[in-house]
């Protein structure tokens, strides 16, 4: 799976959540906006940090000094890093869905 790929799947699954929050809090009229709220604040909090991982994938490596500094990633560690990354997606974004499921049901 290529960046753009995942860059709009992290889009796509914030945008779906958002929509289902705000269809939520509509059926329910203003009765648990405070919980939907907090759930949106999660989802916008977790596509930033996915965001700004797949746009600036850094390694930090500290010296024979104890001085850290960033280097460039190879190809390996890029790809499990972006790997990473797309399994962080899927399943932050499953526990948001789930935790949507469970305010339902209350």
């Amino acid at each position: 799976m290529n960046l753009r790929v995942i860059k709009k799947d992290i889009k796509f699954l914030l945008n779906d959540f958002v929509s289902d929050c705000v269809l939520f809090s509509d059926f329910q009229e203003g009765k648990k906006d405070k919980e939907v709220y907090e759930l949106i604040t999660e989802s916008l909090a977790l596509s930033d940090n996915l965001s700004s991982r797949v746009n600036f994938p850094k390694k930090i490596v500290a010296n024979e000094k104890g001085v850290e500094k960033i280097v460039r990633m190879d190809t390996a560690e890029l790809k499990a890093h972006y790997k990473a990354i797309q399994k962080d997606l899927y399943e932050g974004y499953d526990q948001l869905f789930e935790k949507l499921s469970q305010l339902a049901k209350k």
